[in-house]
């Protein structure tokens, strides 16, 4: 139940919630795993200067996982 008060929070803006929501779709705990929308919930928490955010969407970029890989 708690990835259903992530989404929630996260659709609201609020970033810690955007950031757990992609945890939680990256590992499949409370929902279907899916590393696309998590890349997406990962940048919208890192854009606004979440920092796990940042580094969770760098190691995305950096595995091709749920969006293209991009080393640069």
């Amino acid at each position: 139940e708690a990835a259903k008060w992530y989404r929630k929070a996260a659709k609201q803006g609020h970033d810690a919630a955007q950031y757990n929501l992609g945890v939680a779709l990256v590992n499949g705990r409370g929902v279907a795993k899916d590393e696309v929308e998590a890349a997406m919930w990962y940048r919208k928490a890192a854009e606004q200067g979440y920092v796990k955010a940042q580094y969770n969407l760098g190691v995305a970029l950096d595995d091709g996982k749920g969006v293209a890989k991009d080393e640069a």
